[in-house]
């Protein structure tokens, strides 16, 4: 016998104050509360069917990192609900503040907490009969591939949109719209899915919800009906929003063509008695690189120490250690984004003479979610365009979403081409967190990315069965 399913939405202000924003925690990006942006929220939504209770949260900051589990937790305590049955996903707008670590004072947290929680229990007392439909629209022209392979092969990374286009390389255009009516075809929530890194400002950005923000409020205002309209930020670590480096009026207006492109498709669907509420959790075991040997290091450092240097008499130098670097930036900035892969290579090379043992796979989430014919793959790494075109082409569900920056915030995830031809990415990203215990010390190995698909689908076949 079919059992109901019950749907509930609510969303929250988690705007900062000005005291509550603390810019060292990111080497080169900042934000400011000098100029409006788009207010950035915490919404919550529970799913249910049966014995089975979900639910998801969607936060409008750049990630939670480690943040998440004790986020879940209060949100567990509060509702009732599972913790592992808990997914909390970033938008990863680039305008955000950095949420503090837990180890001190976190007042941003703190908030972004509360805020969530009574979000939580009120979408939790407002479950009610629901009915779902999804459609794609597909927005072409709105995203590029940042990767530009090399002849040398390796790997450049463009930030300038006709350069990404020549490359030739994937993106996602789909732009997946989900709606959830109640019986008499209300708006409960909307939920919208696209890749493409929402960071339009970057540098010494406004406090906005980027161009999520300003799509989801756009049609929660109008064809929701004032219902929460979710994000999900898709399966895009080398795509980027167009523009890029641009201004808070091109977020704006990329955001609002968006939600001019998924109007008609929410008024268009038709929703449905949902037939299967499925769920799975589980983990994925990922190999890492080998750590580098003490003749390694010692050649980036010096690399690293010249091109230092070398800025004082040629400020448009851009490329280290397989690294380019914005041509055009400023020297302090420049020296900023460098500063810190040149200390972890000291630290690796102090580790290495040590002896020191590093982990040499590491241990992700996954949770899936299946709304009929639809799955949600909910992961927390910044996986390339390609996993999540594999995966979708690969699942047996008419469609599938690998949606990422999920629960614990991994980083970058990408092919064996992509690990072999470097780049930031997927070879000096994980150096930014220094060594610290708890985080990936050593980037993932050419075979992570084929390990995390299998993973994917094995959830998926799980969560139908």
């Amino acid at each position: 016998m079919k059992t109901a399913f019950r749907a509930g939405a609510a969303m929250r202000d988690i705007m900062p104050t000005r005291d509550m924003i603390d810019n060292s925690l990111h080497s080169i990006m900042s934000v400011h509360m000098n100029g409006p942006g788009s207010p950035l929220r915490a919404k919550a939504l529970a799913l249910e069917q049966g014995n089975l209770k979900v639910l998801l949260v969607s936060l409008d900051l750049i990630g939670l990192g480690d943040r998440a589990l004790p986020l879940r937790k209060g949100v567990a305590e509060a509702t009732g609900i599972d913790v592992e049955h808990i997914v909390a996903c970033c938008s990863h707008t680039h305008s955000s503040p950095r949420v503090e670590p837990m180890s001190g004072r976190h007042p941003y947290f703190d908030l972004i907490l509360s805020q969530t929680v009574d979000a939580a229990k009120e979408a939790v007392a407002a479950l009610q009969p629901a009915k779902m439909g999804w459609a794609n629209a597909y927005a072409v022209g709105a995203s590029f591939n940042t990767r530009l392979p090399m002849p040398n092969g390796g790997v450049k990374y463009a930030r300038d949109f006709r350069e990404g286009l020549a490359g030739g390389r994937p993106i996602d255009p789909r732009l997946t719209v989900l709606r959830m009516d109640d019986p008499e075809g209300r708006p409960i929530a909307g939920w919208i899915r696209f890749a493409a890194h929402p960071a339009c400002v970057i540098f010494d950005a406004p406090v906005s919800g980027e161009y999520p923000g300003y799509m989801t409020d756009r049609l929660s205002e109008t064809v929701a009906k004032g219902a929460p309209v979710f994000f999900g930020y898709g399966s895009s670590g080398d795509v980027n929003c167009l523009p890029m480096f641009g201004t808070e009026d091109d977020s704006r207006r990329l955001g609002l063509q968006l939600a001019a492109l998924a109007g008609p498709v929410f008024e268009s669907i038709k929703t449905h008695e949902l037939e299967r509420l499925g769920w799975n959790s589980t983990e994925a075991v990922l190999p890492l690189d080998k750590m580098p040997g003490v003749e390694a290091h010692d050649r980036e450092i010096a690399e690293m120490e010249a091109f230092i240097r070398g800025l004082d008499k040629d400020p448009e130098l851009e490329w280290v250690i397989g690294i380019n670097i914005g041509k055009d930036w400023p020297v302090d900035r420049k020296r900023k984004h460098v500063k810190p892969l040149l200390s972890w290579a000291r630290l690796a090379r102090e580790a290495v003479l040590s002896g020191k043992k590093l982990p040499t796979t590491w241990t992700v989430p996954i949770s899936t979610v299946i709304l009929d014919d639809l799955g949600l793959v909910l992961y927390g790494g910044e996986a390339l365009t390609q996993i999540g075109l594999k995966v979708a082409a690969q699942s047996p569900l008419k469609e599938t979403l690998l949606v990422t920056l999920c629960n614990p915030n991994d980083t970058y995830i990408g092919l064996a081409e992509d690990r072999q031809r470097g780049g930031y990415e997927t070879y000096t990203v994980t150096r930014y967190w220094q060594l610290a215990e708890g985080y990936r010390p050593l980037p993932y190995a050419p075979e992570a990315g084929d390990r995390l698909i299998e993973a994917c689908l094995a959830s998926i076949a799980a969560a139908i069965a």
